[in-house]
């Protein structure tokens, strides 16, 4: 999608910004928001970004200072923060998502949501979306250089970062020769692409690995081959010592298995609710399947959460994908 100068008057009609994203946020989502921040703050702007939840850890290496993220508890007065304030979300998905961050942001001086989902638009909100970009961070690419911020190295990493995340190092469908042409333009500002990958994909603790392995271990397939799925309840959890925010992005193995089309991820919710992350392969839009029980995302990457066990949550789940790619 080409936006329009138009487009953009909203960001150039304030001088005052808070930046936020999702619960539990991911590379895209820190690394579009610390792009943009720096890149505002260069041109003179005060800029806070406030996230509903912490910086997850294995993305730390991306901050300037621990305090260059917050959460809404850290701050002393969170309603001056937003007042007067343009609210930028990046990377949101759906208001929901967005926690303790979310009143707020509804009594700033405005909302701005930039993402890459596909999503219905709420009145009064501003949007720049573009469901063809390979990630919130190609997005945001594309605001500093409408802004006419010119992309120095603080703010081509997290922007790299960002794009490697959501295009699983560069091998994801929505990876295009517009994707590589970012990259190529960060990697010109002195971007070192080891050391990001190393940070996001090959740093692991020994809890993380062992978490992983009680994972790993409750993975089942369709009778057909073509549906697999794992879970996540707090009995594993409590086994390895771990946290929920530990046990995050483990979906894609599911995917590694010959022959599967659909994958599931089953998280046990402390609500009592479950959250599925599901990833899917060729014609099967996994973002099609979630929408009848209110999830979304991308054609082969999406979300929902159900206000269900989990023991119910899979059966619906794996019993519609089953049906839908094994009819009998």
């Amino acid at each position: 999608m080409v936006f329009g100068e138009d487009d953009f008057y909203i960001l150039r009609s304030h001088k005052k910004f808070v930046l936020t994203t999702h619960v539990s946020a991911d590379g895209d989502g820190i690394g579009s928001q610390l792009a943009l921040a720096r890149g505002l703050r260069s041109n003179g702007c005060d800029v806070a970004i406030v996230n509903p939840t912490p910086v997850p850890e294995n993305l730390a290496f991306l901050l300037k200072s621990p305090k260059e993220i917050v959460t809404p508890r850290e701050l002393s007065d969170p309603q001056t923060c937003f007042s007067g304030a343009l609210t930028v979300v990046l990377d949101m998905g759906a208001f929901d998502r967005l926690g303790a961050v979310l009143p707020y942001a509804r009594q700033s001086d405005g909302l701005l949501v930039v993402d890459h989902h596909r999503m219905d638009k709420a009145r009064g909100v501003f949007y720049l979306l573009d469901e063809e970009a390979c990630a919130t961070g190609e997005v945001t690419a594309r605001i500093l250089d409408a802004l006419g911020i010119p992309l120095a190295l603080e703010i081509a990493e997290p922007l790299y970062a960002a794009i490697q995340t959501d295009t699983g190092g560069f091998r994801y469908p929505g990876t295009t020769a517009e994707t590589h042409r970012l990259a190529a333009r960060l990697l010109e500002c002195g971007v070192d692409p080891q050391k990001i990958y190393t940070e996001l994909f090959e740093r692991q603790s020994a809890l993380r690995l062992k978490l992983t392995g009680e994972i790993l271990t409750t993975l089942q397939t369709s009778p057909g081959g073509k549906v697999a799925w794992i879970q996540v309840r707090r009995t594993i959890l409590d086994k390895v010592s771990a946290q929920m925010d530990d046990a995050d992005d483990m979906v894609n193995f599911t995917l590694q298995l010959d022959g599967v089309v659909a994958g599931f991820y089953f998280k046990e919710l402390d609500t009592g609710g479950t959250k599925v992350s599901c990833r899917s392969r060729g014609e099967f839009a996994i973002d099609e399947f979630v929408g009848k029980w209110g999830g979304g995302g991308h054609h082969h990457a999406a979300g929902v959460r159900l206000s269900m066990p989990i023991d119910p949550a899979i059966e619906l789940v794996v019993g519609a994908a089953t049906e839908a790619l094994e009819p009998r």
